[in-house]
């Protein structure tokens, strides 16, 4: 039983400012169900007016209004998801339907697409009441008046078409570093590792954005709006081959995030040639069939007219670790919710459908002519058993560690965490390209 004090958390709510800039268009209800009671939390126009507690939980089928919300799991799973620090798995209902036993229901489109964000809110709120813990600090500003990341276009072709792709360099070594961004994101991802000191000295690094997103806009020379967007697996590796010749590289190092993690191994099976190391952050192998159909009907969400950018920024909120400093967390967020919707499923084309590496392609990447380094954060999915790990086992002597306190954006929500396991990578990459170069 999980007892709290329901007119000390209807104050709370009340006054939370991040409860009601998210809840404002919401009139419906959040009904939390545990093993042996429920809490109801009654919200009009966005202000939350009761809080209660039900001895009665929910069973079988019940009837929801339009806006309603019902986030169901057992005692013990609410209790590590309302701990001070909850454990990996645990730290939001959208990703503990396996072990964890949360599930939501409600309508996709009126309820849980536009309101499970404020919904997540609310359950942090009860969080730090439980707890009782103050909200999140702010950062200190920093020490300087600008940024070293120095920004430009170039133009490249790309199977038949021309496109104006936005790029940021820093740095000044002598080994070029090329980032690919996360699904339905941008460059700006990469902002603390551009600014990195230590990084600089040895790299110069290059974050773009693709195609489509952020500042690359769609090209003018096709009609791109007669198709539906999809990203593929040869579109997205020819992009980045294209980036790299254009500013003649000698073979990169590539790093990429969520599906540029994907991309990682992809490169290093299809283009051993083009890139001396990958570094893959939360990468893995092709989805199994049976996970397709689920995974994709949840993605179709985001297309839905009705559905705004609210549904894409709490499916990633939940995957941010909650050790990562909230300003970080809040940004990470704010990038996502600047891609369009169907931006989003078009990406994840790529992740369910044509990111289909089998550990016997895998098995075959030649880590003597290309170094493939593996880092999955502990509060990531592909974290667990089934994810990273069945790749980094295909990948003969390929570098693989898990990062406790990382969420699936590592560079983006907490570069201090992610800097403990990259810089010491960075750094081999660095030395054996010196002892190549004679």
């Amino acid at each position: 039983m999980i007892n709290f004090d329901p007119a000390q958390v209807l104050a709370a709510a009340k006054a939370s400012k991040s409860l009601a800039t998210t809840a404002r268009f919401w009139t419906g209800k959040l009904i939390l169900n545990m093993s042996d009671e429920a809490y109801v939390l009654d919200v009009v126009d966005g202000v939350p007016t009761d809080f209660r507690r039900d001895d009665a939980p929910l069973s079988g089928d019940v009837a929801l209004g339009e806006c309603d919300i019902v986030v169901s799991g057992p005692s013990a799973s609410w209790d590590k998801l309302l701990s001070k620090v909850p454990p990996p798995g645990f730290h939001d209902a959208i990703f503990g339907a396996g072990g964890a036993g949360f599930s939501l229901a409600g309508n996709g489109i009126t309820a849980i697409g536009p309101f499970y964000w404020p919904a997540q809110e609310f359950i942090m709120l009860l969080r730090r009441v439980r707890n009782a813990t103050p909200e999140p600090e702010v950062l200190p500003e920093v020490d300087r008046d600008f940024d070293t990341a120095v920004g430009r276009y170039m133009y490249i072709h790309v199977q038949g078409t021309q496109y104006r792709i936005y790029y940021e360099e820093a740095g000044h070594g002598d080994i070029p570093l090329i980032m690919q961004h996360t699904a339905g994101a941008d460059s700006r991802q990469w902002r603390h590792v551009m600014e990195d000191s230590d990084y600089q000295k040895m790299y110069r690094m290059i974050a773009y954005d693709l195609p489509f997103h952020g500042r690359s806009l769609p090209p003018t020379s096709k009609p791109w709006w007669h198709e539906q967007y999809k990203l593929s697996r040869s579109f997205l590796m020819d992009t980045i081959v294209a980036i790299s010749k254009r500013l003649g590289l000698d073979r990169p190092v590539f790093m990429g995030c969520s599906i540029g993690g994907l991309l990682a191994p992809d490169l290093a099976y299809y283009h051993s040639d083009d890139f001396r190391a990958v570094i893959g952050l939360n990468s893995g192998l092709g989805l199994d069939p049976e996970m397709i159909e689920m995974v994709e009907a949840n993605f179709a969400v985001w297309s839905n007219p009705r559905v705004g950018a609210q549904w894409t920024t709490a499916l990633n909120r939940a995957q941010l670790a909650p050790t990562s400093p909230e300003p970080y967390r809040r940004e990470t967020t704010f990038v996502y919710s600047q891609g369009t919707p169907a931006l989003n499923e078009g990406d994840l084309f790529y992740y369910s459908r044509d990111h289909d590496l089998t550990a016997e392609q895998a098995s075959q990447i030649d880590t003597s002519k290309t170094a493939v380094y593996l880092i999955t954060g502990g509060y990531d999915g592909l974290a667990f058993p089934g994810g990273t790990d069945r790749l980094a086992k295909a990948i003969k002597g390929c570098h693989y560690e898990v990062v406790h306190d990382l969420g699936h954006f590592g560079p983006a929500e907490n570069p201090d965490e992610c800097k403990t396991a990259l810089l010491p990578i960075l750094q081999e990459i660095a030395a054996k390209s010196l002892v190549e170069a004679g």
